[in-house]
């Protein structure tokens, strides 16, 4: 009997890939052969799947955005009772390159970012996702406020997309040594200290 293959599964050991390409050799270096040697396969079990990086690299964009919701709904998950605040300060630590997985997700991101300028579909998806988010954090915040959690005058239409874009901020220099994650994480919690009751 011919052994099942996982096709869902192999499209995701390949996107991981792409990402521990990225992440080690820069964006530039990403090109089928690179994956599929990094992966262990051969190059047509990649082309089998991608026919053309373009298509590989529009995946790994994708599976980079579930992978991300799948680390923060096991972040959210592990908090008991959690508060609006405790909500979106794991949310928000999720986002930052503290550990060996943001940090690698932040890699990829910030390539895509770059090759977003003069492609399209990869500036489509980033900017679909950034909406995504907005509508998330956004909706948190107001829920803060409806339960009494912010401060007098607070605007959660305002204070969401400010704290989500001070997260974004933050990412480079993380990455290139100026802020240490705990810096970082201490500049988040300055923020909703700000914000929250």
């Amino acid at each position: 009997m011919p052994k099942q293959v996982d096709h869902a599964e192999r499209r995701r050991l390949l996107a991981e890939a792409v990402f521990t390409v990225i992440g080690t050799r820069g964006y530039e270096a990403v090109s089928l052969r690179d994956v599929a040697e990094q992966a262990g396969v051969s190059m047509g079990a990649v082309q089998h799947y991608f026919p053309a990086k373009h298509d590989m690299l529009l995946f790994a964009l994708d599976h980079m955005r579930q992978r991300v919701v799948a680390r923060l709904q096991s972040a959210l998950a592990a908090l008991p009772a959690p508060t609006r605040r405790d909500l979106i300060r794991a949310a928000t630590a999720a986002m930052l390159p503290v550990d060996a997985p943001g940090r690698e997700e932040a890699c990829v991101n910030i390539a895509f970012f770059s090759a977003a300028t003069v492609t399209p579909e990869f500036a489509d998806k980033l900017r679909s996702g950034y909406e995504r988010i907005l509508t998330v954090s956004v909706a948190n915040f107001r829920e803060a406020a409806q339960l009494g959690e912010l401060r007098e005058g607070i605007d959660p239409d305002r204070e969401a997309p400010a704290l989500y874009f001070l997260t974004q901020g933050l990412v480079g220099p993380i990455l290139i040594g100026l802020y240490t994650p705990d810096e970082a994480l201490a500049l988040v919690e300055a923020q909703l200290d700000r914000v929250f009751r």
